[in-house]
């Protein structure tokens, strides 16, 4: 069992924040029936599942957690937590409903690729390794050194052709949307719970993107630390947007 570190800690804080945060926005979708709701609840309930995956894949070695962290943190969170705020800002005609059918269809045609037919290295992994880091030096008999990696890079090839593309448009919107919430809320002088609750998801929906980006300052920390605040956050917004009034 390897030492208890800061990452498997910050992963272990996000994985409760997300899984009792998912547990609180499904329990109320089951009762309003909004749409909105249902695609916080799974893109929160993938945000726990990418980030338990993480404890997990810190003591041993499973290619099913793996694949699960990497298809849930590269393609999934990110636009279905951007997808519930779509259906908040277009409530009418079918915009927001083919939006998320394109989603479905690419979670449909990846999650097989990324369980079922991606080669995992598993002489890559090491018990307490640093998941931002799927990477391990090799050095051959004549000196060279070989990059190996988890994953093969043609294997990699479905899921990190839509990643970019998921990411980008999950977090302008989720980011995007919480920003002009916050705007006319704060132009019409109402409901200033919702006004701070829509900074702070905006905040929180950008600090694992910031905390990925810190890891070439040199501590993959940042990373783990981004998505705890980020969840945190998130939770916090939702929560004072909602509670005080109801939407």
């Amino acid at each position: 069992m390897p030492s208890v570190t800061m990452p498997f800690i910050l992963s272990a804080i996000s994985s409760v924040t997300t899984g009792v945060f998912a547990f609180i926005v499904l329990r109320r979708w089951w009762g309003k029936r909004r749409p909105h709701l249902l695609a916080w609840g799974i893109g929160l309930a993938m945000y726990c599942v990418g980030t338990l995956a993480q404890v997990v894949l810190y003591t041993v070695w499973s290619p099913v957690a793996f694949a699960l962290w990497y298809w849930c943190g590269a393609l999934m969170v990110a636009p279905w937590l951007g997808q519930g705020t779509v259906y908040l800002l277009l409530r009418k005609g079918n915009i927001a409903r083919n939006i998320q059918m394109a989603l479905i269809l690419v979670g449909v045609m990846t999650l097989p690729w990324t369980l079922l037919l991606t080669p995992f290295n598993e002489k890559a992994w090491e018990p307490g390794a640093d998941m931002t880091e799927i990477y391990r030096d090799q050095v051959a008999a004549d000196g060279t050194v070989i990059r190996e990696g988890i994953m093969a890079g043609s294997a990699r090839g479905t899921v990190r052709f839509f990643s970019p593309i998921m990411n980008v448009w999950g977090t302008i919107a989720l980011v995007g949307g919480a920003v002009y919430s916050a705007w006319i809320f704060r132009r019409k002088q109402i409901m200033r719970n919702r006004v701070i609750g829509n900074w702070l998801i905006a905040a929180g929906g950008l600090l694992p993107a910031l905390g990925g980006a810190l890891i070439r300052l040199g501590d993959p920390s940042y990373k783990y630390l981004g998505e705890m605040l980020g969840a945190v956050l998130i939770f916090a917004g939702f929560w004072l947007a909602t509670h005080a009034v109801e939407d």
